[in-house]
């Protein structure tokens, strides 16, 4: 197969060294043709199942790629057996980190983190570890937020696209449908909104928060924020919500009471054990004049002691006893 080579890499290579020229028409446009995309691919009854902005390349106009993973979108009932989850996971739908099987919505989610990242030029969840636990965050109703004053009407879309139930997303025809709109003829009060957002954001660059060179070096990704994709095996995720206040006419995309509530939700999962410790004591012989500050006696029955550990964490005693404490604290 001989395919168009796209110039400029990757939607998010482009983002790097172009955000800070992109107009909201710009964006708007980018979210058009990603939509157009996706309405063909659901249009055949195929769902991508690996759709994340490494997967949209940019030549004249963006094209979404890759569809190594695409399958029909009744493929799991055809083969009537589980089957792994592969993805970058701020990308994935919370019911499909949850093992459900893939629809054509487990797309529009990822197209919804998409047009947050073409927003605010950065990686969904860049600065924190890509592990099991954002996987509960995720799940608990956790969503990236704007660093951007963003207008409140594509704020709700986003919002429409990143529901926890499949059921209320829009589909990708009503995406382009308003996409186009919005780029072609916007109404009043999407430009009025522009123009506040505009005006904010201006002012924000002024100050330096956001900077006026390339955004390649205005963030740090984790060391442990992976974007590619790779098997995700994560079981007893709790069940997907959304936050309290989700559907309330919040300027982001989730408002930081919930993101504060959340922080001290799961900071329960660091389970605190210290009422079970020891209390602490010297030695048997710490009073006794030794060469040393402990003797090697006390020092050698320490260490028969401690090795104690490592059989139960061998017989998984000591894990299925933390593994029942963490689902005590979800439920």
């Amino acid at each position: 197969m001989v395919l168009e080579y796209a110039s400029k890499g990757s939607l998010r290579n482009y983002l790097d060294t172009n955000y800070n020229t992109l107009s909201w028409k710009d964006k708007l446009l980018h979210f058009c043709h990603i939509a157009s995309g996706l309405v063909d691919i659901h249009r055949n009854e195929l769902i991508h199942r690996d759709f994340h902005i490494g997967n949209v390349l940019v030549s004249n106009f963006v094209k979404i790629a890759d569809l190594g993973l695409c399958k029909p979108a009744d493929y799991s009932a055809l083969e009537n057996t589980r089957k792994n989850v592969y993805g970058v996971l701020p990308y994935v739908a919370p019911e499909i980190i949850r093992g459900y099987d893939y629809t054509k919505a487990a797309d529009i989610y990822s197209f919804g983190i998409i047009m947050y990242e073409v927003i605010s030029g950065l990686p969904p969840y860049h600065d924190v570890s890509h592990n099991e636990m954002l996987a509960i965050k995720i799940c608990k109703g956790l969503r990236p937020t704007f660093n951007i004053k963003v207008p409140q009407l594509i704020v709700q879309l986003i919002k429409r696209c990143l529901d926890a139930n499949p059921v209320n997303r829009p589909t990708a025809k009503e995406i382009e449908e308003i996409t186009k709109i919005w780029w072609h003829e916007p109404t009043a009060e999407l430009q009025k909104q522009i123009k506040e957002a505009e005006k904010i954001n201006k002012n924000i660059s002024i100050i330096s928060i956001i900077p006026s060179a390339s955004l390649r070096i205005s963030y740090k990704t984790h060391s442990d924020a992976i974007y590619t994709s790779r098997l995700l095996n994560f079981n007893n995720l709790p069940e997907q919500k959304n936050s309290d206040d989700y559907y309330e006419q919040n300027d982001n995309i989730i408002s930081n009471e919930f993101l504060e509530s959340l922080q001290i939700d799961i900071s329960q999962l660091n389970i605190d054990d210290s009422d079970k410790l020891s209390k602490p004591k010297n030695s048997d012989d710490y009073e006794q004049n030794d060469d040393n500050m402990i003797s090697k006696e006390d020092l050698e029955s320490l260490q028969i002691d401690i090795s104690q550990l490592n059989d139960l964490t061998k017989t998984g005693n000591l894990k299925a006893k933390i593994k029942s404490r963490i689902k005590a604290v979800i439920k």
